[in-house]
């Protein structure tokens, strides 16, 4: 279950996980006197939602607990998540005790895995965890697209929802839900295929909690065709976390500079 593969082709918040939802998709053309908002319009509001400009951008860094549950395998891991200044480490412990521990420094993006070793991701792939790592992304979603689009208004995952589609500054498609009533995002649905994934995926973002004024999702449910995950966040803390924590493992540092990299 290494870092790169569970990547999410959209944006993130602070989860990092893997793969379900339920989501009923069908468009609705708004009536004629019923007029679209823009884009930025939609993420203003979702700004304001999750709390204010002011929340999303107060702390530098921030860790996250949470519980990682994989089906159809029926395995469960814990995990805990860095993040500052655009840097993150995440560490997944198995039931064996065995802990897959992945990371972005801010130019490498690379996995350990207790069974397969250390790996760096390559190309497109790094941009989606440099994405991931930004911790205030949901501050700015705006900046990591080179267009974006309200497209109609949309059931999602039994939300009324604008429906957003967008080309990310990488190339790769997106499609965004935004409650319509609350102003929150309710989840994505993306093709994976680009990075080796099995194709259509969805995520769902539910049980927002406030964190020091900060409206945050605490449940991330993502499926596809081969199965779903769901991770519950446990535990939101903010600026305790040393610039050490980032250092790049030995044995990643050795592949780096075979990969021409550091």
């Amino acid at each position: 279950m290494a870092y790169f593969e569970r990547v999410r082709s959209c944006a993130s918040v602070l989860g990092w996980a893997f793969l379900l939802a339920s989501a009923t998709l069908g468009a609705q053309n708004p009536s004629p006197s019923q007029s679209l908002p823009t884009a930025q319009q939609v993420m203003d509001r979702f700004v304001a939602a999750q709390g204010g400009h002011e929340a999303i951008f107060r702390h530098r860094s921030m860790t996250v607990h949470a519980k990682l549950v994989l089906q159809p395998q029926n395995l469960s891991f814990d995990q805990v998540s860095y993040f500052k200044d655009g840097r993150v480490l995440q560490e997944t412990t198995y039931a064996d005790g065995s802990v897959d521990r992945s990371g972005f420094d801010g130019a490498v993006a690379w996995d350990i895995d207790p069974k397969n070793g250390p790996a760096v991701a390559k190309d497109n792939v790094i941009e989606s965890i440099r994405r991931d790592a930004d911790m205030h992304y949901f501050g700015h979603v705006l900046d990591y697209f080179k267009s974006m689009d309200v497209v109609g208004i949309t059931e999602f995952a039994g939300h009324t929802c604008y429906h957003l589609k967008g080309v990310n500054k990488w190339g790769i498609e997106n499609e965004h839900f935004y409650d319509t009533t609350t102003g929150l995002l309710v989840g994505y649905r993306f093709d994976s295929s680009w990075r080796g994934g099995p194709g259509e995926e969805h995520e769902v973002f539910s049980d927002y909690r406030n964190f020091d004024g900060w409206l945050m999702p605490t449940s991330d449910a993502q499926s596809d065709a081969k199965g779903s995950a769901a991770t519950t966040t446990l535990s939101v803390t903010f600026d305790e976390i040393p610039d050490s924590k980032f250092a790049l493992p030995d044995p990643i540092k050795v592949l780096a500079a075979k990969n021409g990299r550091k």
